[in-house]
C-alpha cells in the first residue's frame, strides 16, 4: 500500500522545542506534540542559522537554528552538500522531520534553502500566525464541548461529525490538555505570586515578570493568557498586568 506524504506544517521552533516528543511503533511516523495540541512530524521552519558543524570525517554536518523563540539543529548525515553553500547568518527555510536522539529534538531536513527577501520574512509571519488563530479556535470548540460528550470516542465523533476535524487532532488536543493541567496550575499560582509582589501600583512589567518568573516564556505567556480569559487580571496598558 502506497503511504500518503505527510504534509510540512510551517511552525516556530518554539512549538517543536516546548512540545513533547512521541515516538511510535512501525510506519507510524514519530511526531512532537505541542502545546496547542498539534502533532509535528514533518515541519517547515524559517530561521537565520547561528552556528554550523562539519565533522572531519565529512560524514556528518548540523547547523543551529534560531528564529527569535527558540533554537534547534538540523543534522544531515548523507546529503552534506545541502549545507555546503551556507553560513553563520544566512537566513534559510527549512522542510524536515521531527526526530530525536538523547533526549535532544531535531530536524533531519530533506529541503534546505537560502532566502534573502525581508518580504518573504513577513509573509512566513503571517502565515504562521493564521495557522496559530484557526488552532486555537478549533482547540477551543473542542474544550468547550467536553460536557456535551460522554466520552472522548463520542466527542471525537462529534468533533469530526460535525465540524469536519481530523480525528488525530481532536485526540491530541485531549492529550495535550490531559498533560498540560498540572504544570498549568503550577504556573499560573507562580504567575499571580509575582505580579502581585511586582506591581508597585502601576501594573506589573510583563518583561520583569518572565525574568522573574523563572519559568519559559511560552509558559508565562499561557498562563498570563489564561488569567486574562477568566478575567482574574487584566492589561491597564501594553506591557503592564495587574490582578483584578
Amino acid at each position: 500500500m502506497e503511504r500518503k506524504r505527510i504534509t510540512s506544517v510551517k511552525t516556530r521552533i518554539s512549538s517543536i522545542g516546548g512540545g513533547k516528543f512521541v515516538a511510535q511503533e512501525g510506519f507510524n511516523p514519530n511526531y512532537v506534540l505541542s502545546d496547542a495540541g498539534e502533532r509535528l512530524s514533518r515541519v517547515r521552519v524559517l530561521a537565520t542559522v547561528v552556528d554550523k558543524f562539519v565533522a572531519e570525517t565529512g560524514k556528518f554536518a548540523s547547523v543551529t537554528l534560531d528564529d527569535g523563540t527558540d533554537t534547534i539543529r538540523a543534522k544531515v548525515f548523507t546529503t552534506l552538500s545541502m549545507l555546503e553553500n551556507i553560513s553563520a547568518g544566512d537566513t534559510v527555510d527549512v522542510v524536515g522531520r521531527v526526530k530525536e536522539y538523547n533526549e535532544e529534538v531535531y530536524l533531519m531536513p530533506e529541503i534546505l534553502t537560502k532566502v534573502s527577501d525581508p518580504n518573504f520574512e513577513i509573509l512566513r509571519e503571517l502565515e504562521i500566525r493564521k495557522r496559530e488563530s484557526d488552532v486555537k479556535k478549533k482547540r477551543d470548540i473542542i474544550i468547550s464541548h467536553k460536557g456535551q460528550a460522554s466520552d472522548v470516542e463520542e466527542l471525537v465523533r462529534m468533533m469530526t461529525e460535525r465540524y469536519g476535524m481530523e480525528k488525530e487532532f481532536v485526540e491530541s488536543v485531549l492529550q495535550s490538555e490531559a498533560e498540560e493541567k498540572p504544570a498549568m496550575v503550577d504556573a499560573k499560582k507562580a504567575v499571580v505570586e509575582l505580579i502581585q509582589s511586582l506591581d508597585k501600583g502601576e501594573g506589573c512589567d510583563y518583561a520583569e515578570l518572565i525574568s522573574s518568573s523563572g519559568l519559559p516564556e511560552n509558559e508565562v505567556d499561557s498562563a498570563v493568557q489564561s488569567l486574562l480569559e477568566e478575567g482574574t487580571c487584566f492589561e491597564p496598558r501594553p506591557g503592564k498586568i495587574r490582578m483584578l
